[in-house]
């Protein structure tokens, strides 16, 4: 990859600008507890960068759980819409740095690219700050397939008016780094505690935090 060449940062939200890995298992783990379940530990590895329609399929067949298609999925939205509302959701390291180096400078364009849904995107936006950041926000909602499938980097890459070999992804699991790879993206990693035990093998570079991410294009 040739930095030079790079005019697009595409970034991913949950685990990789939010804080939010670990208050989604707890409202995963809120829900089961209605069933009597919880979420295990070694669950929480599986479920980083999976859609909430994905985690609840596995849930649903891990414990044999006879369930309408979408019921927890619905629950799940309900409860972190509440939880964006009353409180700032906390940021990853160097996050806001990250984000405004690349807002500020020309050379870029920048995107937003979750497998959240977008009612729940524009609350964390909102609540922290960063709408104005990003004129470009492609969530689950806006296409056909989630992660891994490429769809939402394509159509990133669409509306910013970019080719694949001039946008890289920032993305925190091995489920967000195969659909930037997928839509022929470069891609670097910048892993933590839900993720550090996935493949990254497919990643143009592993950054210990955002901070690296600035200090290579400065």
């Amino acid at each position: 990859m040739n930095k030079e060449d790079i005019q697009g940062i595409l970034f991913d939200s949950d685990g990789t600008l939010f804080r939010s890995e670990y208050r989604q298992a707890k409202a995963w783990d809120e829900i089961l507890a209605e069933y009597n379940l919880s979420i295990q530990p070694e669950d929480y590895f599986l479920y980083a960068g999976k859609t909430s329609e994905e985690i609840e399929e596995m849930i649903a067949k891990k414990n044999n759980l006879k369930i309408e298609k979408g019921s927890l999925v619905k629950r799940k939205d309900e409860l972190m819409l509440k939880l964006y509302g009353k409180d700032n959701l906390e940021l990853m390291p160097c996050a806001r740095e990250a984000v405004e180096y690349f807002h500020n400078n020309p050379r870029f364009k920048i995107a937003l690219c979750t497998n959240g849904n977008k009612e729940e995107m524009e609350v964390k936006l909102e609540r922290n700050g960063f709408a104005r950041y990003f004129s470009v926000v492609i969530t689950k909602t806006d296409v056909e397939k989630a992660k891994p499938f490429p769809d939402i980097y394509l159509k990133a890459m669409q509306e910013l008016n970019l080719s694949p070999n001039q946008c890289l992804v920032i993305e925190d699991t091995e489920h967000g780094l195969e659909a930037a790879k997928r839509a022929g993206a470069y891609c670097f990693v910048v892993p933590h505690e839900f993720s550090n035990s996935h493949n990254f093998d497919k990643a143009d570079k592993v950054l210990t935090s955002l901070k690296d991410l600035v200090d290579f294009f400065r």
